[in-house]
């Protein structure tokens, strides 16, 4: 099966790793995210300042998760840890990004975590990362770097489980805007990778209209399409089509439904399904400028 043909390209994946399980199942989703839509993974590393001042204070200890036992901890440990850690997250990179036969590089930066990811993320066209992080909250609950990321503008792919995309079912909102018609696309590019189709949530004010306009856009692809209308304006009718549908990947191009930090930490704590946040102003045209060569690894 053929995908429709888009005027953008998905160049780069950033995925943002600290090892934590929810991390590596980022790793997993970008690696095939990446081999799907032809574009480069970039792993991401940051070492916490935070941690590292932390370290620094007299009274600092680590306390070992198995035994409850305390260790003493300074600068030069946590900064050996780091390095450590660092190494072991780009050896994982390496192993997914050769298995899947996709292009791949590394980088590690000392700074603030959100910060640095966001300041990646002008460089790349999705960032990739684990809902939890190393949290030990409530279950489905977003940790404070995801909840910012996406409640900003980056493009990013939010993720709490390992999950397949050659599997899903891609379940994507379109409203009609530039925004939603690239995230069509992208729905469809994936689905065409084996997945059983799409399902499309419209307004169910303009349902018929909206359809038509979706069969244009996709053309005469033999692409299982459903149509299904919702109120954009109602978490729960989001969340009921989703429970319906099966659905086990998200696609986003509006944050409409998440614009209030509240309102998205309920909805992720009442969905458990990977989503794909586009953007509105996602889907510019390919330009020259080339990645940044630091932490490149030669393939």
């Amino acid at each position: 099966m053929n995908a429709p043909t888009t005027a953008f390209a998905i160049r780069r994946i950033l995925v943002a790793l600290d090892a934590s399980p929810h991390s590596l199942a980022a790793l997993d989703m970008a690696v095939d995210l990446a081999a799907k839509m032809e574009a480069e993974l970039a792993g991401l590393f940051v070492e916490d300042v935070e941690l590292l001042r932390m370290a620094e204070s007299p009274s600092a200890r680590e306390i070992a998760y198995t035994t409850a036992s305390e260790i003493p901890l300074n600068r030069s440990i946590m900064e050996r840890k780091l390095r450590a850690q660092s190494e072991q997250i780009r050896n994982a990179v390496a192993a997914a990004a050769q298995r899947a036969q996709v292009r791949w590089s590394f980088q590690t930066v000392r700074g603030q975590v959100t910060s640095a990811l966001r300041a990646a993320a002008a460089e790349d066209d999705i960032v990739a990362v684990g809902r939890l992080g190393w949290s030990f909250g409530r279950p489905l609950r977003i940790g404070s770097t995801a909840l910012e990321l996406a409640t900003s503008s980056v493009p990013l792919l939010l993720i709490s489980q390992r999950a397949v995309l050659g599997n899903l079912r891609p379940l994507v909102y379109y409203d009609g805007s530039a925004g939603s018609k690239n995230a069509l696309f992208v729905a469809a590019k994936l689905a065409s990778g084996g997945a059983k189709g799409i399902t499309v949530l419209v307004s169910t004010a303009d349902h018929a209209k909206k359809l038509e306009e979706i069969r244009n856009l996709l053309g005469a692809q033999p692409l299982d399409l459903r149509c299904r209308g919702i109120d954009p304006d109602q978490k729960s009718s989001l969340l009921c089509a989703m429970r319906e549908e099966g659905a086990v990947l998200l696609v986003l191009a509006s944050r409409q439904l998440l614009k209030v930090p509240d309102t998205l930490e309920a909805l992720l704590r009442e969905i458990e399904v990977p989503l794909l946040l586009l953007g509105d102003g996602f889907g510019r045209e390919d330009t020259q400028t080339s990645p940044p060569e630091v932490g490149r690894a030669a393939q």
